[in-house]
């Protein structure tokens, strides 16, 4: 997959970062595309892949999560349970007529308390997914042809305390290595981070 994808956690949010790209073979369509859904209030994914099968999963998750929030009077699914219905879906999806989704996805989320008296666990969570419905909770994760450079990156400088500001930075220092040592264009990268007070679009990394 010629785009990349990259996020980490850390102690207080997920930072999540995909690459514009929009290709088919050869020839490039655009650079401007955002690849990071929002599928609620705190949960959000980057995924990558062929197009057709990457939009019409990201929005049956997102379609799903809304008729199953409606169906729990407004509560909202917590990360685990996002993950783990998206890990079915792809793995259902290998044993169908249609075949695989052909898409990877990195899937962050912050839980919070329903109430004050919800004492289920809360906190920034990410998790590792593939095509063929593989589900991991990681630090960090890459997808894509940039993945083995960036995973290298992140190894050496990420660390779980990374305030915001050096979670700006080191996201910085991962585009632009995927920049100069891919030679396929990923010149643009769409960049968000999930906290305690949900999904915000960051402008600083490009």
């Amino acid at each position: 997959m010629a785009e990349t994808a990259i996020a980490f956690r850390c102690n207080d949010y997920v930072m999540v970062a995909a690459a514009g790209l929009n290709a088919f073979y050869y020839i490039k369509i655009t650079d401007e595309e955002d690849k990071i859904t929002q599928l609620d209030t705190h949960q959000m994914v980057a995924c990558i892949g062929e197009n057709g099968p990457r939009v019409n999963f990201t929005e049956y998750i997102k379609c799903n999560l809304v008729l199953n929030r409606m169906r729990q009077h407004g509560r909202h699914s917590s990360c685990e349970s996002t993950a783990n219905f998206m890990r079915n879906s792809l793995a259902n999806a290998i044993r169908t007529r249609e075949g695989a989704y052909q898409v990877n996805c990195l899937f962050a989320g912050y839980d919070v308390p329903a109430s004050e008296d919800d004492d289920a666990a809360t906190g920034p969570q990410l998790f590792y997914m593939d095509y063929l419905g593989t589900l991991q909770a990681v630090p960090y994760g890459c997808h894509g042809y940039g993945a083995p450079f960036v995973t290298a990156l992140l190894d050496q400088l990420w660390r779980p305390d990374l305030t915001e500001q050096e979670g700006l930075e080191l996201m910085q220092k991962c585009c632009d290595e995927v920049k100069r040592r891919i030679i396929i264009s990923n010149a643009h990268f769409f960049v968000k981070a999930v906290t305690k007070n949900g999904v915000e679009v960051i402008t600083k990394v490009h």
